[in-house]
C-alpha cells in the first residue's frame, strides 16, 4: 500500500471516527469506550470494510487504519463533550458558586463563549501535546527513565496528588477565613476516603460477575461496561441530573455575539497548564482527565478571583487543552512505557494483537504513533467547527427548554442504559454512587475528590495491601 493511499485511508477512517465521537460526545452517558468495545467485538466487519475500500491494505496497514478510527473518535468526543457539559445540568442561581465554571458562564448568558473557549483550548491542546511529546518520551524513557524509577513510589505520587487537590479547596460560599478553608478541606478529604472505600469494596469483589440480571441479555463481559460505567455515571452524571430535576432553573438567553475576551497571557497560560496537567496524569494509573482538570485549575488560576470572568474564561481554555492533551498523551504512553492508561489505548493495543512497537530510540518514533498523531491533528481541525456550530444551535434554543423536564428525560435514558448494559447490579452501583455524588455540589467542594474510588484501590494495590 503506497503512502498516499494509506494517508487517504487514515483520513477517511479518522473522519468516520470523528462522526462517532460527535455521537458519543453529544449523547449523555455514552463514551469512547462504548465505541472501542463495538469495534473490537465487530472487528471482522470493520476489517472487511477496510479491505473493501482499500484492497491493497496489509495487516499492519489495517491496524493503523482502524486505530485512526479510534483516535478520531477520542478527539471528536473530547471536543463535542463540551456542549452537553455546559448546556446540561445548570443549577439555580443560588448554587452557582458550587458548580463548574462552564455553568457559571451559562447562567451569565455566555454558554456559547464557554464552549468556544474550550474548543479553542482543545485545538491548541492537540498541538501542544505533539510539541511536548518528545520531552515526555525523554522523561519517562531513556535517558531519565522516570517511569522505571518511580514504580515503587506510584502509590505515594497518587496520594500526593490527591492531597494537593484537597489542600486546594477553599470556602467558596462563605468567608475566606482559615477555619472555613480547613472545614472545606475536611469535607473534601472525607469525600475522597468514602469514595475510595466504596471503590475498593466494589473493585475487590466478584459479586457483580457472579450474579446479575439483564433485561435484554448480557451485552458484554467488559469490566468497564459492567462496573466503571455505572460507577462513574452515578458519581458524575446521575447526581448532577437529580439536582437539576428538582428545580425549574431558568437559563437566560445566550448572547451569541459576545467576545470570548481572554488576554493572550491568560490564553497561553490556560493552554500550557492544561497540556502539562494532561502530561502529568497520562502515565499514572487511577487518574483521569478530571484530576488533570483540577491540576490545571490550580496551575492556571493566576492572581485573580476564582469566580472572576477572566479566571472562568481562562479555566475553560485549560479544560479544553486538558481534554485533548490527555487523550493524545494516554495513547502515546502506550508506545513509551507499554501501559494502556485509557480505553482508547486498550483498544489500539488489542487491535495490534500484542505489544505495540516501542519508541526506542527517541529519534525514531514508531510508524503507528506517527499515524495516530496525524489522525489526532486532522480530527481536531474537523471537530472544532462542528463543536462551535452545535454550541450555536444549543445557545439559540436552550432558554426555551424546561430544564427540570430535560434533566428528568436524560436521567431516564441513563438509567435505561445502565440497566441494559450493566444489569440490575449495575443499577445498584449507580444508585449508591449517585447518592455519594450529591455530597460535593451540596457541600461546595470539587467533584474530582470522588476519583478516590479509583485512586485508593490503585494505591493499595501498589502498596501490596489489596
Amino acid at each position: 500500500m503506497d503512502p498516499a493511499t494509506l494517508l487517504l485511508a487514515v483520513a477517511a477512517f479518522t473522519l468516520l471516527g470523528v462522526l462517532a465521537g460527535v455521537g458519543t460526545g453529544l449523547a449523555p452517558g455514552l463514551h469512547v469506550n462504548n465505541v472501542a468495545l463495538l469495534l473490537l467485538a465487530s472487528r471482522p466487519a470493520f476489517e472487511g470494510a477496510v479491505l473493501f475500500l482499500f484492497p491493497g491494505a496489509g495487516p499492519a496497514e489495517t491496524v493503523a487504519i482502524l486505530s485512526s478510527f479510534v483516535m478520531g473518535t477520542v478527539v471528536g468526543h473530547s471536543f463535542l463533550d463540551f456542549v452537553p457539559s455546559v448546556y446540561l445540568g445548570a443549577p439555580e442561581e443560588k448554587t452557582a458558586l458550587a458548580i463548574l465554571p462552564g455553568h457559571r458562564l451559562l447562567l451569565a448568558g455566555e454558554g456559547h463563549v464557554a464552549v468556544r473557549l474550550a474548543a479553542r483550548g482543545a485545538l491548541a491542546g492537540v498541538a501542544a501535546s505533539v510539541a511536548l511529546l518528545l520531552p515526555l518520551r525523554l522523561f519517562l524513557g531513556t535517558p531519565f527513565d522516570a517511569y522505571e524509577r518511580a514504580k515503587g513510589a506510584i502509590a505515594f505520587i497518587l496520594l500526593g496528588i490527591a492531597l494537593l487537590l484537597i489542600l486546594s479547596e477553599k470556602d467558596r460560599r462563605a468567608s475566606r477565613a482559615r477555619s472555613s478553608c480547613w472545614r472545606q478541606r475536611g469535607i473534601a478529604a472525607a469525600v475522597f476516603l468514602v469514595s475510595g472505600a466504596f471503590g475498593w469494596v466494589l473493585l475487590d469483589t466478584t459479586w457483580l460477575t457472579s450474579w446479575n440480571w439483564y433485561p435484554l441479555g448480557r451485552w458484554s463481559a467488559d469490566f468497564g461496561t459492567l462496573v466503571l460505567f455505572p460507577l462513574f455515571t452515578g458519581l458524575f452524571g446521575l447526581s448532577t441530573l437529580v439536582l437539576s430535576s428538582r428545580n425549574r432553573a431558568a437559563v437566560p438567553p445566550q448572547d451569541l455575539s459576545r467576545s470570548p475576551g481572554v488576554r493572550r497571557r491568560g490564553l497561553a497560560r490556560g493552554i500550557l497548564s492544561g497540556s502539562i496537567a494532561g502530561a502529568l496524569v497520562s502515565w499514572l494509573p487511577g487518574l483521569s482527565s478530571g484530576a488533570a482538570t483540577a491540576l490545571a485549575q490550580v496551575l492556571s488560576r493566576g492572581q485573580g478571583s476564582e469566580a472572576s470572568p477572566e479566571s472562568l474564561r481562562e479555566f475553560m481554555v485549560a479544560l479544553g487543552a486538558v481534554s485533548t492533551a490527555t487523550a493524545v498523551f494516554t495513547v502515546s504512553v502506550l508506545f513509551i512505557i507499554d501501559r494502556a492508561r485509557s480505553g482508547a489505548a486498550v483498544a489500539i493495543r488489542d487491535l495490534n494483537a500484542g505489544p505495540v512497537a516501542s519508541w526506542e530510540p527517541a529519534t525514531q518514533p514508531p510508524g503507528l504513533l506517527l499515524v495516530l498523531l496525524v489522525s489526532a491533528a486532522l480530527a481536531a481541525i474537523v471537530a472544532y467547527p462542528v463543536t462551535v456550530a452545535c454550541s450555536r444551535l444549543a445557545a439559540r434554543r436552550i432558554h426555551r427548554v424546561r430544564y427540570d423536564l430535560l434533566a428528568r428525560a436524560v436521567l431516564v435514558v441513563l438509567v435505561a442504559l445502565i440497566v441494559i448494559l450493566a444489569g440490575a447490579a449495575g443499577l445498584m452501583v449507580a444508585v449508591v454512587a449517585g447518592v455519594l455524588g450529591l455530597v460535593p455540589p451540596v457541600a461546595g467542594v470539587k467533584r474530582v475528590h470522588l476519583m478516590g474510588c479509583l485512586i485508593v484501590p490503585v494505591a493499595l494495590l501498589y502498596l501490596g495491601v489489596a
